[in-house]
């Protein structure tokens, strides 16, 4: 079973991944950026949720974090955010994100991003 780390400040958005995710992915939800990298340094996940707006570290910074690691260089990262604006879409495919999730998302489609991207790899 694939292994899913999602990261959002907000606990209503980390019930609703996990109740989304649960029958088909393994997953664990953190709260803010430091503790997805603490997370992460303890067990790198097959494909990480981020969102944007997070305490202590955001999401583009995570993510560039991430990138600029050997070790987590690959890790697949989906940005899932409520910043819908193409400013933020594009600043979030640039600090290294594969795919860019607004909020809110339709539970289908999301289930159907991971699978295709889990498909194609």
């Amino acid at each position: 079973m694939k292994y899913i780390l999602a990261a959002d400040d907000e606990p209503v958005n980390r019930e609703i991944i996990e109740e989304i995710l649960a029958d088909d992915y393994e997953v664990v939800c953190v709260e803010d950026g430091l503790q997805c990298l603490q997370s992460i340094a303890k067990r790198v996940p097959d494909m990480l949720l981020l969102d944007v707006a997070m305490p202590v570290m955001d999401g583009f910074e995570v993510c560039k974090k991430l990138r600029s690691e050997t070790s987590t260089r690959d890790l697949p990262i989906f940005m899932v955010s409520g910043f819908a604006s193409t400013e933020h879409i594009n600043k979030g495919l640039q600090a290294g994100a594969n795919k860019y999730i607004t909020k809110p998302f339709i539970p289908c489609d999301l289930l159907k991003a991971l699978d295709d991207f889990f498909r194609n790899i």
